[in-house]
């Protein structure tokens, strides 16, 4: 009799989960929402680069064991990817040219409902052939608070001064589109780095800053 008791327990909360991850699915089509997002792309030297990006991101799922990190690396020798604050194995998994490749970053503890977590990517990457391009780029999809750009280039000499430019271009086109600049970013020449901050972006867009290699 008790252990009817306990199963039909089970399924009736099993039955009321399973209703409450269908309401919340139906309102967010979206596993998460990005609520800020750091990025920082610094040259150790002409050939070896290492990325940084920290999200602020709230689950929109009643369980979010992990997420996936979208990135796309111009080079043609593989990065050697990892996190901080979660779990990664390492393992790149590849799309087409035209595709973002991305790694899976495992929470310590799943996210559930409105939880909201700092998300840590880290890639060291080599330019040992100078194929990557001087560009970093972020996709709006969704309204976010602040985007910040930094990008470091210790290896230039005191007399660099060349601006960046920063620029955008729809997600969805029709047809190929070139980018928009917007401004031009002024080089810090104490610090050698670009930095760009951008509250509130238009949906829709990607964004983008671009330098003298």
């Amino acid at each position: 009799m008790l252990i009817a008791f306990i199963v039909f327990l089970v399924a009736i909360l099993c039955s009321v989960w399973y209703a409450i991850h269908k309401i919340i699915r139906k309102e967010f089509d979206r596993e998460y929402l990005k609520l800020s997002f750091f990025t920082k792309y610094e040259y150790i030297d002409r050939t070896h680069i290492v990325y940084d990006g920290y999200r602020l991101i709230q689950s929109k799922r009643a369980f979010l064991p992990s997420i996936k990190w979208a990135f796309k690396w111009t080079g043609t020798k593989p990065p050697v990817v990892s996190s901080t604050l979660q779990d990664c194995d390492g393992k790149i998994i590849e799309n087409t040219s035209n595709d973002y490749d991305h790694v899976v970053l495992k929470f310590k503890k799943a996210l559930s409902y409105n939880e909201s977590a700092v998300v840590h990517f880290h890639a060291n990457m080599d330019d040992v052939d100078n194929t990557a391009q001087p560009h970093l780029d972020v996709k709006v999809e969704e309204p976010i608070s602040v985007v910040d750009f930094r990008v470091i280039l210790t290896y230039k000499d005191s007399n660099f001064s060349e601006k960046a430019r920063f620029m955008r271009k729809p997600i969805n086109s029709g047809i190929p589109t070139d980018y928009q600049v917007l401004e031009t970013i002024t080089f810090n020449p104490n610090s050698k780095s670009y930095e760009h901050v951008l509250t509130n972006p238009e949906v829709g867009y990607f964004y983008r800053l671009e330098w003298e290699k």
